[in-house]
């Protein structure tokens, strides 16, 4: 690539001319093609011009000893490396400089951790720190030693990833979740909500139920209760004072869980279409050497290459040959229709309930909506889930249970 007469890198020199006659002296350039630029006229005897080093030499072959040049200042890449070497500490400063930047980016200087919630995320960076990966240490650790060092000692993360940007690495992690302990059946217990949702449906075996349906419970509210209380009837006896007894509370509830997701799409999609014009070429490869005919010769503004190895030998010293086709291709793109957005959208959604749903989930209601942002479209989607919510919570006595308190005798069994 040649570069331009107006380039930063192109060498010129601003001068200072002084004799009689300027005009005629701007005139000769001209007819002869010398490129004169900013040309200021101080006076009749003296101006200012910049011109390139090429034009330069030939402006002094006018000029001769007819007037008088002084260079007032030279730019450009030349002058500035020229400069630059002849000022040795500046050049040892920024190579040292330079070599410290470089230094510094083989090392992990900041470790960010996302996605933990139950698990302290101390206890992940300490985790970490001991399979050899801190904040300090350089980045060419081996990543899948840390991750097994993470699997062995902390049993509740399912999934990590670890990816540097820079001297900033993420450690993003995923938690499974942790089945509570099985309460044997003469432990007095509560059925409580597991997750946030519409009460749908109650079905109470052993306890009280204590929201009715179409209400909203929060995770830890108690759902079934496992103290009833007692009309007593063996008067005249110690029992007779007792008002409540305490059960191992069990049944079935289910609950409308609500989510929402959002997915974007490209409006246009692009297309690669071929012209029919085709270039072959081939690729030598002699040790850290390399030759493509296909560099040189292909004029195409954008095109696709499909390669065949033809043979690869490492002994005594390796050598590649490579066939090559370069098939010049056109870019265009085209608006999607409907159809296909609904047909990724429903793609898009499938993936999302993998990974963020259990199995065996009843969905209820379903509704897309599409809108559109530019060259972009936005998907959101709304979901109606119907979902098992109950999990035993033993009963802790003197523990103040406002939710059951509130709950028993509104709603009967």
């Amino acid at each position: 690539m040649r570069l331009g007469k107006s380039s930063f890198l192109v060498h010129s020199l601003k001068l200072k001319i002084e004799g009689f006659q300027l005009d005629k002296l701007l005139t000769e350039c001209l007819a002869r093609g010398i490129d004169l630029r900013n040309i200021k006229v101080r006076g009749d005897l003296e101006m200012t011009l910049i011109v390139t080093e090429e034009d330069y030499n030939h402006l002094l072959k006018i000029i001769r000893s007819r007037y008088r040049v002084t260079v007032l200042k030279e730019r450009g890449s030349r002058p500035a490396i020229k400069k630059l070497l002849s000022q040795k500490a500046t050049l040892v400063g920024a190579l040292l400089f330079a070599f410290l930047l470089y230094y510094q980016s083989l090392f992990v200087a900041e470790i960010r951790v996302y996605g933990y919630e139950a698990i302290p995320e101390t206890q992940i960076r300490n985790v970490l720190k001991e399979a050899g990966f801190y904040e300090g240490c350089k980045k060419d650790i081996d990543i899948s030693k840390v991750k097994q060092a993470v699997y062995d000692k902390i049993d509740n993360i399912v999934w990590i990833g670890i990816s540097c940007k820079g001297n900033m690495a993420e450690v993003n992690v995923v938690e499974g979740k942790v089945k509570p302990p099985v309460l044997e059946e003469k432990t007095p217990c509560d059925i409580v909500a597991d997750q946030a949702g519409y009460i749908y449906e109650i079905i109470p075996k052993e306890g009280l139920r204590t929201v009715p349906d179409g209400t909203f419970v929060n995770m830890g509210d108690i759902l079934i209760s496992g103290i009833v209380p007692l009309s007593p009837t063996a008067y005249g006896t110690s029992a007779a004072s007792a008002t409540e007894r305490y059960v191992h509370a069990s049944g079935s509830v289910k609950a409308k869980i609500p989510y929402r997701a959002i997915f974007y799409q490209e409006r246009y999609e692009r297309i690669q279409q071929k012209t029919g014009r085709l270039l072959y070429g081939m690729q030598i490869t002699i040790g850290s050497k390399s030759f493509d005919t296909l560099n040189d010769y292909n004029s195409y503004e954008v095109s696709k290459r499909t390669s065949k190895n033809i043979f690869h030998t490492v002994k005594p010293f390796p050598i590649k040959f490579t066939f090559s086709k370069d098939e010049e291709v056109k870019l265009l793109r085209r608006e999607r229709v409907e159809t296909e957005i609904r047909s990724q959208a429903e793609v898009q959604l499938r993936e999302y309930l993998r990974g963020n749903i259990p199995k065996n989930v009843q969905i209820l209601n379903k509704s897309l909506n599409f809108s559109l942002e530019e060259n972009i479209i936005e998907v959101s989607v709304m979901l109606e889930t119907l979902q098992e919510i109950g999990k035993e919570q033993e009963i802790v006595f003197g523990e103040f249970r406002g939710q059951t308190e509130r709950g028993i005798g509104q709603v009967g069994n």
